[in-house]
């Protein structure tokens, strides 16, 4: 609206003196009646619009733009409004073409360019929006909001390096810009500094405590630290603020598991069923593929929530690698196969822990062993350990997906092991790119990723038996024995430890299980109370964790009638201290949908047996697996009531559970399952097969190994 226009229309005039000094009311209807007086005039209904927003009354001033917008199609300001309130109400199509509109009316104007791409990234088209907030920096080269979103949306494509310097320029125009501190809190957490994320955002919730992504962040970033009782009360906050974030309910839903509290997890079971109908129907959800693994869900329901978030993984390598030409291999015969082995996990890390052996336990005549960190370098022994084994050990995490894969295919690696599949650390960006000839999944995620840029899935038969191919993307490529590698028998152990020094009772039986409490659901837990109930002096041993959890899980012993006492709670400790104490309990009992594996081969490392239950799919069939492999198979039962009898059974007849020992006693020195060069043989064995199928031009295709094949 011009001078012009104000001087010959005081009472616009008025009104806009009266909105500017923040009295939009008063100002109401002094607009309305300028926009009856010119009622083909769409410059007037746009100025009552936008001082319907600012009273809040957003279904009128929504209708009002709309109207503006047939009334005056070429006002790029109408445009540009009505495309952030469609936005708002989730209508992002609608939203998209009004956002162009604005764009091409307004060409100058760095917001329209901001909130189209705002808007791209929000719908996952990276590529978009990073084009929208480069023009717009053409036309404002110092705008701190699209130097902040655009690093945002070229870390999502794994370019960091560009993304921090972004950033770090946005906060020194603008040092309370939410967006930017936002990014570098989540690098940081994602590299694994905890304690700086938190900084960085507590930072900036000081400086905008009413922005719910900023209290959303803390809350995860407080959950990684170990205290899930103040992330919940950080993303209470964030759903007090936006109600209709449901990564907020997803969030708390992780945090209530973590502290078992079963009533709460149930409140918000429909929030999760809802997220997993979107991903059977191709839509995003706010789970994670790793959370699903933890859910009472089927494997179509699994299934799809990964497929969904591979597909986001696959169009942002697709973007990233937008012009580059694919990579190119030979299918010739090799002597020695290259195999690289790809990990957030390649330090002190229960993923890192099982592997820690195998690099060197490899045969040199048959594998080149390249090792491809994509997580944070923690400075333990094990990363060094890794660093040594390897034949050539690569730190990936700076650099990104593109650049990660054109140096794997520059090393020549004819086989890529990814470690962790669909884990929080992964990159899936990295393998969706091909820069192998052969790709496999392997060990760190229990189930399908849903990817068809896996060529493999290195598994056993029983986490997944004759009769499930169809279930997965991959094909599947079965070992002779269990498909989770251990370190070597015997293993270092700490200094001999007492029943009394760990705070346990120095007669009676000790059961234990050391999951993480997350895996601890009511009915296994009631169950255990049924056990513990049924063997006097009986004791139940957990990993100890934040004081709600304990506090829970202790009145909820109380709730079953029996005395809190008997659940006790052991410390974190360093893994050889740990196994040392492992030895003192006399049976583990293994948790119902995600079992133990990390914790229950240790368990057996130490000597002590487990029961299980073997479960409908992966995550609650490894337990199985590991029993199976050390012989004592006989402990795998079909269902909880025979899990429950077996338990008390052997609680009550030591010389039984003697005997039992005695089995895994004999079989330690000699199972594959403690024998990081057995397992590594059959690794080479089959790593030996899918390149022969590759050499001769076939597809991938189902490899079940024998054990004479392994022996060959």
């Amino acid at each position: 609206m011009t001078q012009t226009s104000e001087k010959s229309d005081p009472q616009l005039a008025k009104a806009m003196t009266l909105h500017k000094a923040g009295r939009p009311a008063e100002a109401e209807p002094l607009y309305r009646k300028a926009a009856a007086a010119h009622p083909k005039d769409g410059r007037y209904l746009y100025l009552l619009g936008l001082c319907l927003l600012d009273q809040g009354k957003l279904a009128e001033g929504r209708k009002v733009m709309a109207d503006t917008v047939a009334l005056a199609p070429l006002h790029a300001g109408a445009h540009y409004t009505l495309g952030r309130l469609l936005a708002h109400a989730g209508e992002d199509a609608a939203a998209k073409a009004h956002f162009c509109q604005a764009v091409t009316l307004g060409p100058t104007v760095a917001e329209h360019h901001l909130e189209l791409g705002n808007l791209a990234a929000k719908m996952n088209e990276f590529g978009d929006a990073v084009a929208s907030f480069k023009a717009g920096l053409r036309m404002a080269p110092q705008h701190a909001g699209l130097k902040a979103n655009l690093g945002t949306a070229l870390y999502l494509l794994g370019d960091r390096s560009e993304a921090i310097t972004l950033w770090r320029e946005a906060l020194a125009r603008a040092p309370k810009l939410s967006v930017a501190r936002l990014g570098l809190a989540n690098d940081l957490r994602n590299r694994g500094d905890l304690a700086g994320a938190e900084r960085e955002l507590r930072q900036a919730a000081a400086a905008d405590p009413k922005n719910p992504q900023i209290r959303y962040s803390l809350g995860v970033t407080l959950r990684h630290r170990g205290d899930p009782a103040a992330a919940i009360v950080e993303l209470e906050q964030a759903r007090a603020l936006d109600p209709s974030m449901v990564e907020c309910k997803v969030e708390l839903a992780r945090c209530y598991q973590q502290i078992c509290a079963w009533n709460e997890l149930e409140q918000l079971k429909p929030a999760l069923k809802a997220e997993f109908d979107k991903a059977m129907a191709g839509k995003p959800s706010a789970i994670s593929a790793f959370f699903a693994l933890s859910l009472p869900a089927t494997h179509e329901e699994r299934a799809a929530v990964a497929r969904e978030h591979v597909a986001r993984a696959k169009t942002r390598a697709a973007i990233e690698a937008r012009g580059a030409a694919p990579f190119a291999f030979d299918r010739t015969p090799r002597e020695r196969l290259t195999v690289g082995y790809l990990s957030s996990d390649l330090r002190d890390h229960p993923g890192g822990h099982l592997i820690a052996g195998l690099f060197k336990a490899h045969d040199r005549s048959r594998v080149i062993v390249h090792a491809y960190s994509i997580g944070p370098d923690d400075g333990s022994g094990y990363r060094r350990q890794f660093e040594q084994d390897a034949d050539k050990f690569v730190d990936l995490g700076p650099v990104g997906n593109l650049e990660a894969a054109r140096r794997i295919h520059q090393d020549r690696v004819d086989i890529l092991v990814d470690h962790n599949g669909l884990t929080r650390l992964a990159r899936p960006e990295i393998s969706a790119l091909r820069p192998a000839p052969i790709h496999a999944t392997w060990l760190g995620f229990p189930g399908t990723t849903g990817a068809d840029f896996f060529d493999y899935a290195i598994v056993d038969a029983i986490v997944a038996p004759p009769g499930v191919e169809p279930l997965y993307s991959e094909r599947l490529c079965r070992l002779p024995h269990s498909y989770q590698v251990n370190d070597h028998w015997p293993p270092t152990i700490g200094p001999a430890t007492s029943r009394e020094a760990e705070g346990l009772p120095a007669t009676g039986t000790v059961y234990c299980c050391f999951c993480a409490s997350y895996k601890i659901e009511r009915a296994i837990f009631l169950r255990w109370m049924e056990i513990v109930r049924a063997v006097p002096d009986a004791v139940l041993w957990l990993l100890s964790g934040p004081p709600a959890m304990q506090h829970r899980l202790q009145a909820a012993a109380k709730g079953a009638g029996i005395d809190p006492a008997r659940v006790i709670f052991g410390a974190r400790k360093p893994k050889p201290d740990h196994l040392a104490r492992l030895a003192l309990a006399d049976l583990m009992l293994d948790t119902d949908t995600y079992g133990g594996h990390t914790t229950l081969s240790d368990a057996l490392l130490a000597g002590v047996p487990a029961v299980t239950r073997l479960g409908d799919d992966f995550p609650s069939r490894v337990g199985a697996s590991l029993l199976t492999t050390v012989g004592l198979d006989d402990l795998i039962l079909p269902d909880f009531d025979g899990y429950q009898r077996l338990a008390i059974e052997l609680g009550r007849n030591r010389d039984a559970l003697a005997a039992i020992k005695a089995r895994l006693a004999a079989a330690q020195p000699t199972t594959p399952l403690f024998s990081p060069k057995q397992f590594a043989h059959s690794l080479e064995r089959a790593y030996a097969e899918m390149w022969r199928i590759y050499s001769k031009g076939g597809a991938p295709r189902t490899i079940d190994l024998s054990p004479d094949d392994v022996a060959r």
